[in-house]
């Protein structure tokens, strides 16, 4: 797993990793109800199809409305958004670098559960933007609020989660930057997520 190498790779993270792990022996349990499979943590129930960090194609059909024509996916992983250009954390080329790509170049950027790793994430979201054509789309699939177990520092992302987004926060940020908002939902999908669709205007 992602967070196993990052803590051989920093010895800092080897003991925040091994609490970690620790306290999730304690606090979660995995449980049976109706058929279905669910972790247990502070009294709610969590599918344990959340565990396996494929959150995007719970959201690719919604996506394929808005992102068509020359588009990236941005921290796609194993789970890229399909015709996108992949963009991983690399360093000649990441979130906060698309050197490769020429301002309002590209019909759309989507990206699905990489903004919460960013910060500072308002960097990020401007350059994406500014790689966005005029009547280009802007697509973001992130946590709900309501998952416990993805906010910053819990049991389940530690320190790789930087803040907790929510469409409070982002629309009008979106929106001060000439970003339409055509469709989001505020609530959780079957994924815990929601995601916010969004044009460029000017």
């Amino acid at each position: 797993m992602p967070s196993i190498k990052k803590a051989i790779e920093n010895p800092t993270e080897i003991l925040p990793y091994i609490r970690r792990v620790f306290l999730r022996q304690i606090f979660i349990s995995k449980v049976e109800q109706n058929g279905q499979s669910y972790f247990k943590y502070k009294g709610k129930l969590y599918p344990t199809y959340l565990g396996n960090k494929a959150a995007s194609p719970f959201i690719f059909p919604t996506a394929h409305n808005y992102c068509k024509g020359n588009g990236i996916d941005i921290g796609g992983g194993n789970n890229p958004f399909p015709g996108a250009y992949l963009i991983e954390n690399e360093p000649d080329q990441n979130a906060f670098r698309l050197d490769r790509f020429a301002d309002e170049s590209l019909d759309y950027v989507f990206s699905s559960h990489c903004l919460e790793h960013l910060d500072p994430w308002q960097d990020a979201l401007d350059l994406w933007i500014s790689k966005i054509k005029v009547e280009g789309h802007l697509f973001l699939y992130l946590p709900h609020q309501s998952m416990e177990l993805w906010k910053p520092n819990g049991l389940w992302v530690g320190s790789e989660h930087k803040w907790s987004p929510s469409i409070d926060v982002l629309i009008p940020y979106l929106e001060e930057r000439d970003m339409e908002i055509l469709e989001y939902n505020p609530s959780k999908d079957d994924y815990w997520s929601f995601h916010i669709a969004a044009r460029k205007i000017s």
